[in-house]
């Protein structure tokens, strides 16, 4: 968020964007995460029109970042089982199949799509954030800087 607000043309001249936090930007758990995202796992709850906006701006907001880790990619749900009858089963789906890993074996139940790679994607959380953070510091635009915190 502080970085959309540093770089839009409504924020009043000679501001500034504060970001308070205890150690550093990213250095807790949603640094560390997965950083999962997708177009449609908001469907049907306030932030719908959000999860949409913000899924189709990380293509570009990464590219022009510099960010490497980005990446689209499908999604299952693994269900834990007793058998292997999930594996067997979802390998045959003409869905999962072609985007089951190698690796996903052993004893699991229902096995299904959150999303196929073209409503899914990654990114490192850090990464994303070191790189908004650099970005705005480095900037040549000296009255939209965005200032962090510590402490």
């Amino acid at each position: 968020v502080a970085y959309q607000i540093s770089t839009s043309p409504h924020l009043p001249p000679n501001s500034s964007v504060t970001i308070l936090e205890a150690k550093h930007p990213a250095s807790a758990a949603s640094g560390k995460g997965g950083g999962f995202m997708a177009r449609t796992w908001g469907d049907g709850s306030p932030t719908e029109t959000l999860h949409r906006l913000s899924f189709d701006m990380y293509p570009t907001l990464a590219q022009t970042l510099g960010c490497t880790s980005y990446r689209t990619l499908p999604v299952l749900s693994v269900s834990p089982g007793t058998s292997g009858k999930g594996v067997t089963k979802a390998k045959k789906d003409g869905v999962i199949g072609p985007v089951m890993p190698n690796w996903l074996d052993g004893n699991t139940g229902m096995i299904r799509p959150m999303g196929l790679g073209d409503d899914t994607a990654q990114i490192t959380p850090i990464e994303f954030v070191e790189k908004m953070l650099e970005d705005r510091s480095s900037s040549g635009d000296s009255e939209q800087k965005v200032e962090v915190v510590l402490g």
